[in-house]
């Protein structure tokens, strides 16, 4: 996964979104080209407006919540509001806004998007959704994964920010007698039909043997050959943090060493184990190092200390992205994919991979939740954003699950 700087590294600037239509037009050529010739995007195809067109224009709160599982889903929502003609605001990691002499920090907020430290608890870009929500003028996306997880056919935990940017929208516009809608989304990407993927899939399965100084292992499946890279790359990470490596399907031998990693930080930083999803734990364990960086009172020592601690947490968080069972599952060609450009970012240090063949962008709005009615219905709100965190999280799967498999692949490599 891509490795974006931290706060110690990249300061935090919040820009509050000053959305123009102007703007946001004139961009267009621009942002068709990046889908094309950056993303590799020829076709795109979307569906289920008819959720969303009705809460348009009529002052309620709209969030859109896709999942997140490639570079181009931030296109494909601007490719949503083109075809509404309405600009939507984004809520977007700040590091993206880095660069080009300062001219993202002028452009972004005028098509829409706003940064957010992911990171800590950003006060300033919660409440900027929120008044963006309370506003009624344009949609705000947000995408709850929180990452790219590069995993299309499979939804990660989400995280509670979004549910929670809506649920107190909804308590403001109730004075007026509004709501706020939550309106799932799904996003895939399929190779275009008439192409094989095969030559290039191959091709990267080659170069990361050739890392390892393997000879191409063209005996064995692609599935085969990536179930023995992927194998090889953690009994690696077992010696460097282990000492040795140890047996098991790789599901568990993944999410054994991404827990013995995070339990030994939660253990050395205040002696509680935490249970909440890995990207969580990772989070809070992230703050806490990044305050002690900043404290003009740590050593030296006990900088390099936290700088190694947090090159931990990354890798806590790679090895997230790796549930081990996800091509084996269905092996598709589209899986493989994810998976092999995935490994070309983390092995080979590629920032951002080229998709691996033209492909057909797949994007579905489910029907919308009513936050008011959730309040209603659910209570106090500490109580209704947990709850409707994981309705959205059951719509989202469902709507990706209506999507489809992929392309198959052939059995031999």
């Amino acid at each position: 996964m891509r490795r974006l700087p931290l706060a110690d590294q990249l300061p935090y600037r919040f820009h509050p979104p000053r959305v123009s239509r102007f703007w946001v037009r004139a961009s267009r050529p621009y942002r068709c080209r990046m889908l094309r010739r950056t993303h590799r995007v020829e076709a795109v195809d979307i569906a289920g407006t008819e959720h969303l067109v009705p809460l348009l224009g009529r002052g309620d709160g709209v969030l859109v919540t896709p999942n997140h599982p490639d570079h181009a889903d931030p296109l494909m929502l601007f490719e949503l509001g083109d075809r509404l003609r309405q600009p939507f605001c984004f809520m977007a990691a700040y590091q993206i806004f880095a660069g080009s002499a300062g001219l993202r920090h002028w452009l972004f907020p005028r098509i829409g998007a706003f940064p957010v430290d992911r990171e800590g608890a950003d006060l300033k870009a919660f409440k900027a959704g929120v008044e963006v929500l309370a506003g009624g003028r344009s949609p705000l996306v947000i995408f709850p994964e929180g990452e790219i997880y590069s995993m299309a056919d499979r939804l990660t935990p989400l995280r509670e920010g979004a549910v929670a940017v809506a649920v107190t929208a909804a308590k403001r516009l109730a004075a007026a007698g509004k709501t706020a809608w939550i309106v799932p989304a799904a996003l895939k990407y399929r190779f275009l039909e008439g192409h094989d993927p095969r030559p290039a899939l191959e091709a990267l399965m080659e170069d990361l043997e050739a890392r390892f100084t393997w000879w191409p292992r063209t005996h064995r499946t692609l599935v085969e050959r990536l179930y023995d890279y992927a194998e090889a790359v953690l009994a690696l990470k077992e010696l460097e943090y282990l000492g040795v490596t140890r047996p098991g399907p790789l599901k568990d031998r993944l999410a054994n060493l991404r827990a013995e990693i995070l339990d030994r930080m939660e253990d050395r930083r205040d002696g509680r184990r935490r249970t909440e999803p890995a990207p969580v734990r990772v989070k809070e364990l992230r703050r806490a190092c990044l305050e002690a960086l900043a404290d003009p009172a740590t050593t030296p020592e006990a900088a390099r200390a936290l700088r190694h601690d947090l090159n931990d947490l990354f890798v806590a968080v790679q090895l997230f992205t790796y549930p081990g069972d996800y091509v084996r599952e269905r092996p598709t060609a589209e899986r493989l994919a994810e998976t092999l450009m995935k490994l070309d970012q983390d092995v080979l240090g590629v920032d951002e991979p080229t998709p691996l063949g033209p492909r057909r962008a797949i994007l579905r709005l489910g029907p919308p939740i009513d936050v008011r009615a959730r309040l209603a219905a659910l209570g106090k709100p500490r109580a209704a954003i947990p709850a409707l965190t994981a309705e959205l999280e059951d719509r989202m799967q469902e709507l990706l699950d209506q999507i489809g498999p992929g392309t198959g692949i052939v059995s031999r490599g």
